[in-house]
């Protein structure tokens, strides 16, 4: 910081002018310490290398962080922010598209992560407020999510750290590789309960690793990351009930939007739609998860997505 005098008291971009002196906030590159990283949705971030004090409003961040050991550093999470148990004990700073202000500016952030889409006006508003802030993208694939790693990595210090443990979480897709069984497909439906219908499509990670799998998701063929069935901004409504009358699926996955859901909710769930005439419904091929398993996008998503899959193609070969 350099102080200059001017004899004014007021601020302007970049520079602070207090009791009769200007205060310049000269970057931490300029200074010759700290990191500038470039973002292609905020452009350039700079903060101090190997940051301390961090604040993650991302799920699948705040769980990479603590997979890196790094959990010690990360000072505020979102209510959206479980994964790992360690997380839940962090101070919450904001839901996962709206941030109170007041609860950051006490924990000073040194850096901070969000998503794009729904946190792009949290986003907007921490960047507004001079938060040093990364944004990760929505995955479109499970390779993306390995990417993430390495990034996160790469900007708290961690770099081999974050190698070895996406290497290590490589290893699940060759999991999701030997589930296939020979040249018969399953076609699955995935819908996601978040206030309504919300179903992956073909740019997903949770599409991507039902391919890996050998499973075709009957909405993978949508250019879209997710269709949904109410409103949701200017995207269309899909017609649940009629587009699963016309694809017929051999399995359905419910993700319910309880931690503790019972097993038959899924089941439940397409009856009340009149839907009892469906194949999978009809031999009871509904599979109900309980929130967040398939909708997570963090690390722990491509040892869950294994487990899902192995079950997805036991009640195929059971009931056809």
């Amino acid at each position: 910081m350099v102080g200059v005098h001017s004899g004014k008291s007021h601020r302007v971009s970049g520079v602070v002018l207090l009791e009769g002196w200007f205060m310049v906030f000269m970057p931490h590159y300029l200074l010759g310490v700290g990191l500038r990283v470039y973002s292609p949705y905020v452009g350039w971030v700079e903060y101090p290398d190997g940051p301390s004090r961090i604040v993650s409003l991302c799920p699948s961040v705040t769980e990479t962080l603590f997979m890196l050991c790094v959990g010690g550093r990360v000072v505020g999470v979102s209510s959206w922010c479980h994964r790992p148990r360690e997380a839940l004990e962090r101070p919450k700073v904001g839901s996962y598209t709206e941030i109170l202000r007041d609860r950051i500016r006490e924990l000073r952030p040194e850096l901070v992560f969000t998503t794009v889409g729904a946190q792009r006006r949290a986003l907007e508003e921490l960047l507004s407020l001079g938060y040093p802030t990364y944004p990760f993208p929505l995955p479109k694939d499970v390779y993306a999510i390995l990417s993430m790693v390495v990034e996160v990595g790469g900007l708290v210090g961690e770099p081999e750290a974050a190698l070895s443990l996406s290497e290590r979480l490589a290893r699940h897709l060759e999991g999701l590789r030997a589930l296939k069984r020979g040249d018969r497909v399953p076609r699955v439906y995935i819908e996601i309960d978040l206030g309504g219908p919300t179903v992956p499509a073909y740019f997903n990670h949770i599409n991507s690793a039902l391919h890996l799998a050998g499973i075709a998701n009957i909405f993978g063929d949508e250019p879209s990351e997710y269709l949904y069935g109410m409103r949701v901004g200017d995207y269309p409504v899909l017609d649940v009930a009629g587009e699963l009358a016309r694809r017929d699926p051999d399995v359905i996955v419910y993700e319910s939007k309880s931690f503790h859901p019972s097993p038959d909710e899924g089941l439940r769930v397409m009856k009340e739609r009149g839907l009892e005439a469906l194949r999978a419904v009809k031999t009871g091929s509904v599979l109900t998860l309980p929130a967040d398993t398939l909708a997570h996008y963090g690390p722990s998503f491509l040892e869950e997505v294994v487990k899902v899959c192995d079950r997805v193609w036991e009640m195929f070969h059971t009931h056809t």
